[in-house]
């Protein structure tokens, strides 16, 4: 029997070399091993795979549509997590048991739900398996393809047309219910946990998001190049509460890692576009848009949120009029107080950085006073904490407001 006809009969991460030859090759995840190993004479195909379910289902069905395919090559970098490859293996020597689990196999959620224990027992008497995982050297790995094609046994014989075109795959079984792209997103300034503004740092090659309060405070800075690890990183801080404010801040992301790696401009809330030698838009705080709201329709610059007081601002201040003071926390004279050196802004880093002085206040502070970051529990020696209250007599504040700086800043070395 010669090869079937519009093969592959499933879309995948694959190229087709000669449908003719008896050697499929699975790079795994070194996709640049794709493009010669299918170029090579006997490759009827030379692809990549990344789970251990979906994958290695769509891999079996394509095969087995072919049986002019008798060798399957496994090279290149198996995913530490997924492993394919050790499943693989674990599949041609063991097959799947009655919960389509591949036995043996190592990696994460090696199931196959959509195909047969029919038709992994037809592939695995159709292949034979050759391990070479970790393997990339083009020269050694065409020897190695020129020895399997020295010993074709010839098209797979099953009497019938191949098993896998007889019986249902994946196409067939996997019926999604189409959703059109679009919805109502919330407000985003009422995430309860602030806003951002994400800009590109071209000298230090980074992307620069900046989180504030919803009262316009500054509270956290994070720098990096690559969009996916930053997202995490305010997944792990606990920093977004909403759905669509996740999307938001995901897209918004990876347009500035796309800028920073390509040269283009980019200005939140904007599509990206070639730089024309133009700055980015740098300064300035500007919270995100409402849903339906367009960049153009939000109000100017609010300008930046200043630093804490110092001391010598604070006791110019009179009674009754608000502060914004930050201290080290040193004592707890009741559940209600607290009491501590004052922190004074750094001039190289004004809000996370601050330096201790002499000078003493204490925060009162009850069920009212809004805690904008952290939670009771940090209120205690050693924090640092920065309230917005009035001031009141013998340098004691009421707290409209506490942020729990404990994690964010620091103090500098005198």
């Amino acid at each position: 029997m010669s090869a079937v006809t519009n093969w592959p009969v499933l879309a995948g991460s694959y190229q087709v070399g000669d449908p003719q030859a008896p050697v499929a090759v699975c790079a795994l995840t070194s996709e640049k091993l794709i493009d010669p190993l299918a170029r090579l004479p006997g490759v009827a195909i030379a692809g990549k795979v990344y789970t251990a379910n979906v994958g290695i289902e769509h891999m079996v069905v394509n095969i087995g549509a072919n049986p002019a395919i008798r060798f399957l090559l496994i090279c290149g970098k198996d995913s530490p997590l997924f492993r394919p490859g050790q499943s693989l293996v674990a599949l041609a020597e063991r097959g799947i048991d009655e919960q389509r689990q591949i036995v043996g196999a190592l990696g994460y959620d090696p199931v196959l739900p959509t195909i047969s224990s029919a038709q992994v027992a037809s592939f695995r008497r159709q292949i034979e398996v050759i391990d070479w995982s970790g393997e990339d050297d083009l020269t050694s790995l065409q020897q190695c393809i020129d020895g399997l094609v020295a010993r074709n046994p010839g098209t797979f014989a099953t009497g019938e047309e191949p098993l896998a075109m007889t019986v249902p795959i994946p196409s067939e079984a996997e019926r999604f219910t189409p959703i059109l792209p679009g919805g109502k997103r919330e407000p985003l300034q009422y995430d309860p946990k602030g806003y951002f503004v994400i800009t590109v740092d071209r000298e230090e090659e980074q992307i620069v998001l900046r989180h504030y309060l919803t009262d316009h405070t500054p509270a956290h800075e994070m720098r990096g190049r690559m969009a996916g690890s930053m997202f995490l990183g305010l997944v792990r801080e606990g920093l977004v509460t909403q759905l669509s404010h996740a999307g938001y801040l995901g897209e918004e992301l990876a347009k500035a890692q796309i800028a920073l790696q390509t040269g283009m401009r980019y200005d939140q809330d904007r599509p990206l576009r070639p730089r024309e030698n133009a700055p980015e838009m740098t300064e300035g705080v500007q919270p995100e848009p409402s849903a339906g709201e367009s960049p153009a329709a939000k109000p100017p610059s609010m300008g930046r949120v200043g630093p804490v007081m110092t001391w010598e601002q604070m006791q110019a201040t009179a009674p009754g009029a608000t502060v914004d003071v930050a201290i080290a926390v040193t004592d707890l004279p009741a559940t209600d107080l607290l009491a501590g050196a004052v922190l004074e802004p750094d001039a190289a880093d004004p809000f996370s950085t601050f330096r201790r002085t002499e000078h003493q206040v204490r925060f009162h502070w009850t069920a009212e006073t809004r805690i904008v970051m952290g939670g009771q529990e940090d209120l205690q020696v050693g924090a640092l904490v920065r309230t917005r209250g009035t001031l009141g007599a013998g340098n004691q504040i009421e707290a409209q407001q506490l942020v729990i700086l404990t994690r964010v800043g620091r103090i500098a070395e005198p």
